[in-house]
């Protein structure tokens, strides 16, 4: 068996430690049923109203044609509504449905309690630390990794030096 580090013994106690937050029951099946497309497309209807499938592609940074297949799973479910727009029918815009609108309230209902049990818990520096914990890992999470390439140009550079 390969040896692990002491990064990777802690990232594996992490992910051990969080596993129960990954498991339907403890959600009551929030979203466990859902892909992160269909999760994404939902809420940025929820919180638009209404947006063009070119709107919600664009959003989720995929091709329309892998939308059509979202958005048809949600309405399915009977989530979301497709309309097209009555003057120019290429147009396309999907609105959220009162189901959709009860699932999301629900949901939401239900991660605000985690949240205010959570933030009830600890102290006010606490959760000062914590906010600026999270902003610092979504600012690294933003930052892109240094590929091979990129490490090979580094080590591979020429340094000018001046002969006099």
């Amino acid at each position: 068996m390969k040896e692990i580090s002491a990064v990777e013994e802690y990232i594996f106690e992490f992910i051990d430690k969080i596993r129960s937050l990954f498991v339907p029951e403890q959600w009551n099946n929030i979203f466990m049923d859902y892909s992160k497309n269909e999760i994404f497309a939902l809420i940025f209807v929820y919180r638009k109203g209404t947006a063009t499938m070119s709107q919600i592609a664009e959003y989720l940074s995929i091709p329309l044609n892998t939308l059509t297949g979202v958005i048809g799973r949600l309405e399915k479910r009977g989530v979301l509504k497709r309309q097209r727009d009555t003057i120019d029918k290429r147009v396309v815009t999907v609105s959220i449905s009162p189901t959709g609108i009860e699932f999301i309230t629900n949901s939401l209902n239900i991660i605000s309690q985690y949240y205010n049990m959570l933030w009830d818990s600890i102290s006010k520096e606490e959760k000062k630390l914590l906010l600026k914990l999270i902003d610092n890992f979504i600012n690294l999470i933003n930052q892109e990794l240094p590929t091979k390439a990129d490490i090979g140009n580094q080590k591979a550079r020429v340094r000018k030096i001046t002969i006099e």
